[in-house]
C-alpha cells in the first residue's frame, strides 16, 4: 500500500500568474478534483474544485456573459490557492495518508519525492481505489464479518477452517473501533467457497464466534445476524 505504488501521475498544474478562468478550463476539461499551483518551477500551492466555486461570482450576479469572463480573467490563481500545501512523501502508505486527510478535512495531498519534488498526487479516488482492489470486494467471493476475542491462533483457526472447505483468503481486516476490550472485529473475504461449504462454515463461526455477517456475493445471499 504503497503511495508511490497507488498516486496519480503525471500530475496536471497550473502556473500560479495564470487566471481563474484558465483553472476552470482544467476542471471542465479534465476528471480531476484538485491542481497544484507551480512558481519558479516549485509548489506554491493548491487549488481545489470547492476553491473556485468560492472564488465564481453567486448566481444572483448582474455580470453579463461578456463582462463574466473578463472578471474571471482578471483574477490569478495565486489570489485564491490554498497555502501552505499539505504533502506527504512517496514512501509513505496509503493508510497513513488517510488518516492526515481525515484529520485535516483535505480530499487530497501531493506526493513528494526524495529531492522534494512533486512525483504524483494521491487523492480519496485513489485511496478508494486501493481498498477496492486489497479487500477484493470487486470480485465476487464469500465475506463473513465476525466479533472475535483477541487472542492468538483464533484468526488462524478461522482461516484453516475456510481452506477446508475449499475457499482461498482474498483478504483478513481487523478493526478495534467501537468494540469492547479483549475482543476486535475481524472481516473475511474469501473465493471459490461451494453453497454447501459456505452454509457449513456460517453455523461453525457463528458457534466459535459472534458472526454478524455473512454474504455469498456469487449466489446474491447475505444475511445480517
Amino acid at each position: 500500500m504503497l503511495i508511490k505504488e497507488w498516486m496519480s501521475k503525471p500530475v496536471i498544474t497550473i502556473n500560479h500568474d495564470e487566471s481563474l478562468n484558465d483553472a476552470a478550463k482544467l476542471f471542465r476539461t479534465r476528471v480531476i478534483s484538485m491542481v497544484p499551483v507551480i512558481k519558479n518551477n516549485d509548489l506554491a500551492g493548491i487549488v481545489t474544485d470547492g476553491d473556485l466555486k468560492k472564488a465564481m461570482p453567486s448566481d444572483a450576479t448582474t455580470l453579463d456573459r461578456f463582462e463574466l469572463p473578463a472578471l474571471l480573467d482578471s483574477i490569478k490563481v495565486s489570489a485564491v490557492m490554498t497555502k501552505p500545501v499539505i504533502t506527504i512523501p512517496q514512501d509513505h502508505t496509503v493508510d497513513e495518508a488517510a488518516v492526515i486527510m481525515l484529520k485535516k478535512g483535505i480530499s487530497g495531498m501531493p506526493v513528494m519525492d526524495h529531492s522534494n519534488k512533486m512525483a504524483g498526487i494521491l487523492t480519496k479516488s485513489d485511496i478508494f481505489r486501493c481498498f477496492v482492489s486489497f479487500t477484493g470486494v470487486a470480485t465476487t467471493g464469500q465475506i463473513f464479518a465476525t466479533r472475535l476475542q483477541d487472542r492468538p491462533g483464533l484468526i488462524k483457526k478461522f482461516t484453516d477452517m475456510v481452506r477446508a472447505k475449499g475457499g482461498r483468503l482474498c483478504s483478513i481486516l481487523t478493526s478495534y473501533d467501537d468494540i469492547e476490550d479483549g475482543y476486535r472485529k475481524v472481516y473475511f473475504h474469501a473465493f471459490d467457497i461451494d453453497p454447501d461449504g459456505f452454509s457449513s462454515l456460517v453455523e461453525t463461526f457463528s458457534e466459535i464466534g459472534q458472526l454478524y455477517y455473512a454474504a455469498d456475493l456469487s449466489r446474491g445471499y447475505r444475511k445480517l445476524f
